[in-house]
Formats: C-alpha cells, structure tokens, sequence
C-alpha cells in the first residue's frame, strides 16, 4: 500500500538515477541498490513507484524468512515466529529498507544472510567441512552486504572478535582467510572507481563522520538516540532492553557462542554511530543492521520466558498493531491532510513540511507539461527545451516525474557537493547546444532560485511562473518555474560549477 500509494522521497528518488547508468560505484554510496531498481522495474521497463520499490519489498519478504530461520535455529520455532513480529514492526525493516528503494533494502538482506550463515558456522555440532563451505559463502555475502552499504565491514569487525576471543580453531581454517579474500575481490571494484574518481566518496563521507576539530554537539546525539528508538519502533525498543538484559541475567536461554556472537555483531556499530554523533549529525538509520541481533536475542528471550505460554507477548502485537497505525495514518497524512504544516511566507511556502516530499510531484508533472505545450504554442520557448537544476533534489523529483515520462532533456549544473550523481550522469546525456532554451524548476518548500553563475550562460531570463499545490484543497507550496532563453555555452560538460 505504500509502495503503491506513496510518491518518492527525495533519497529513494535519487537512487533510482543510480539505475539510469550503472556504474561500479556512486558518488555517494556502493552500486547494488542501483542493481535492485533494474531488478524491480525488468531493466526499466516499468516507470512506476511501486516497481522502482518492488525489490525492496522482496529483500523484506526474503529477510523475515531469514530472522525466523536463525531465531528458530537458536532456540525454538516460537522464538521464530516471534523474530518475525519484531522484524515485521521495525519501522526500519518494515518500511524504512523494507518498502522504500535505499540502499538499505539490499544491505540488510545480505546482512540477514551473513548472520544466518555465522550461526551455522559456530554450530557446535557442525562438521570443519560443512563450517568451511559456509565460510566461503560467509566471504560473499559480506562482499555484497559491503557493495550496498559500507556498514556491511562491521560484520567482519563482529565475527572478528568473536573468533578472537572465543574460538581460535577458525584461525587455522584456511577457508577463514579465503573468505577474507573473497570479500576484498567483490568489493574491490569500490576502491578501482574510487582511484579513478580521486577518492570523491572517502572525502565526501569524511566531511560528514569526522570529529577532528569539531565541537560537541548534543543536539545531533539526541537526534541519533531518539530517531533509533523511534526507527526501530518504540515500543520494540523496549521490548530490546528487557530481552538483552533478561538474556545477559539468565544465560541459559541461549547458548553462550550464539549470545556472545550476536552482542557482537550489534553493539559495535550503535556505538560507533553513537560516538560519531557527538561530533556530527548522523542520519538514524544507519545503525538500523546493528538492531538486527538484538532483535533475534529479544525474540530468543521471550520464547525462553514464557515456555508454558502459547500465547503471542502483548508487547510484540502492540508494536504491530503501532505500526499498522502510523502506516495507514501516514498515507492519509501525507496525501489527504487539510493543513498547511510548513512555513507560510509565500517566498518559502511549505519549508519545514516533511510529508511534502511524498506527494505534489506527478501533478505538478501534468501541469507542467501542459504550460510547456502553451509556452511552445506562443513562441515563449523553444521546442525540446531542456530542464536544469542545480541541486540533487529536486533534480532527481524533476528528472523522474518529467523529464523521463514526457522526454525532456535534463541537465543539472552545480557544486560537485550539491549535484552529487548527475556529475557523471550528465555524461552520458544530450547535452545543451548553444541557442537551447531551458526551464530551471524548484519547489518552494527547498527554495533555491537559480545562481549568477547558471544565469550568465543564457542571453535572457523571463520572470518566474508558479504553479501552486494544493491538498485537500489547502494551498500548501508553490513550484517556481524561471524560463532561460538562449544557452550562449560554457557549461561544463559534467555541470560542476565552482559556486557560492
């Protein structure tokens, strides 16, 4: 339903630019979510939110098999079933990396998978031949965990320290270091993009995690600890904290190798991400795979707690029945709300209003196109006029629910920082001829008007048109559209502009 009725989020729609031209790696992020949109649409064929999101849904489906499969091989199938109402209503399992197209959705599939194969590894009752064989998977399904999302290295921090401290025999498997090997070939293709690219993502990701020379900043640990109770779903955050301290107190619920593991493979990475905090602000989810172990631990536990109980925890039906709620709320929020919740200054109209990221774009599209046809039709502008930005969204909202459908030229022309992709997109597209006439399009809600810098390479520019949203009859931002005539050259074939 989501999938479905939802429009895109400005990140899900600018990883579907990933999709237009495949590459070893991204400005931003690893190439796999890229795979998984062409997997959704059948190559992109399909030109629909709900295929863009389908390998999501099916990374989702796949992973809440997987989380009963390794609670069930823990301790019980109750202890399965359980995993599978937690991981169900994780807000960030289930909607987050389950129904939006992140980066995530394949990240967390092959994190699930990893954790599957650890704990048939560190069988005690496991064969050296059966442990080798799925060390060598291990190896691969690291790799690819890694090339959707680097987080994917904290998996051999984990299984790392857990080998260290409580089972030495793995260092004399060779299959161990092969594994090792693995994993560096299919990520390799990371580091190759990055010497040819002059290691733009270490130093774009640098800026944003380092803490040399930075101040405190609570705000950002604040933001860090409350979205992740809030991403995980509170009242599952809670039910973590009862199962991870009932799972310390009475250790015999679970045997020690898969405790100490699976502490292993969550608590490093909430830490990190915790610390980082301190010094820089950091998105939430990206200590969403850690919660993964501490999802199985808690589900191990109650199935422990409650042997002569048939009955499903109330606290693991609450959560779901929560996040049915905030799922149906937020469709009818997002598309149907009779407020304008945003800033109401006609120049900003809607900044601050984050539900309008999902909603507004494909009939903004329509309208559009219908003003371009009159604009053509009275000799304002000229046929197969281009379409600009000079920001990663709106660019990608543009490009998606514009420029692709009604096959408008698109180029966008900014700082490398700001424009992010489209420097090696813009490549591989037409590029702009000297007379092109050009619209340069923003929502009000992000206002950024178009720079000196843009301008001087158009001979003219017309006054701004707008084009109004409404919801529920409620007029909640404005689309701001300036017509550029005449290019006069000088772009940048890749569009990066040294701006203010």
């Amino acid at each position: 339903m989501l999938a479905f009725f939802l429009e895109f989020g400005n990140d899900e729609v600018y990883y579907w630019t990933y999709a237009q031209h495949l590459q070893w790696n991204y400005f931003d992020h690893p190439p796999m979510v890229a795979l998984l949109v062409r997997l959704g649409t059948f190559n992109l064929f399909f030109h629909n939110e709900l295929f863009v999101r389908a390998g999501s849904i099916i990374c989702a489906a796949i992973n809440t098999w997987l989380v009963f499969l390794i609670a069930k091989k823990i301790k019980d199938e109750r202890a399965g079933w359980f995993a599978a109402l937690l991981y169900t209503s994780s807000f960030y399992c289930s909607i987050i990396a389950g129904t939006f197209i992140l980066p995530d959705s394949p990240q967390v599939l092959f994190w699930m998978l990893s954790i599957l194969l650890m704990i048939k590894i560190i069988d005690v009752n496991a064969s050296a031949v059966t442990q080798s064989k799925f060390l060598l998977l291990l190896g691969a399904t690291i790799g690819l965990c890694i090339m959707s999302k680097v987080h994917g290295v904290f998996l051999w921090f984990g299984f790392g320290v857990y080998i260290l401290l409580y089972d030495r025999k793995f260092f004399a498997y060779p299959a161990l270091y092969i594994s090792i090997v693995i994993t560096a070939i299919i990520v390799s293709p990371i580091l190759t993009w990055n010497i040819h690219n002059h290691f733009i993502t270490y130093s774009f990701h640098e800026s944003r995690v380092g803490f040399f020379d930075k101040k405190l900043d609570w705000d950002s640990f604040l933001q860090q600890v409350l979205g992740s109770i809030a991403y995980n779903n509170p009242i599952n955050f809670i039910l973590y904290a009862i199962g991870i301290v009932g799972i310390i107190k009475y250790k015999n619920f679970v045997q020690a190798n898969y405790r100490r593991l699976l502490l292993w493979l969550g608590f490093p990475l909430i830490i990190v991400l915790l610390f980082m905090s301190l010094f820089n602000e950091t998105l939430p989810h990206w200590s969403g795979p850690a919660y993964m172990a501490l999802l199985i631990l808690t589900a191990v536990y109650f199935s422990s707690k409650n042997q002569n109980n048939s009955k499903t925890p109330k606290g693991i039906l609450a959560a779901n029945y929560l996040l049915l709620f905030v799922a149906i709320a937020g469709i009818i929020v997002i598309r149907y709300l009779p407020v304008q919740l945003g800033n109401k200054e006609e120049r900003i109209l809607g900044d601050g209003d984050v539900t309008l990221d999902m909603s507004g774009w494909e009939d903004f599209s329509a309208k559009f196109y219908s003003l371009y046809n009159a604009d053509v039709k009275q000799g304002l502008m000229k046929e197969n006029a281009f379409i600009i930005s000079d920001k990663w969204f709106p660019a990608a909202n543009l490009d998606y629910y514009i420029a692709n459908p009604f096959h408008f030229n698109f180029f966008a022309a900014g700082k490398l920082t700001d424009i992010h992709n489209y420097a090696w997109l813009n490549k591989t597209r037409t590029s702009l001829q000297k007379g092109d006439d050009a619209y340069f399009i923003f929502p009000t809600n992000y206002y950024g008007a178009p720079k000196k810098e843009l301008l001087d390479h158009f001979e003219k520019t017309d006054s701004a048109t707008t084009i109004p949203q409404f919801r529920s009859g409620i007029h909640v931002r404005d689309f701001v559209i300036v017509r550029l005539h005449n290019y006069k050259g000088g772009l940048p074939e890749d569009g990066i502009l040294n701006t203010n």
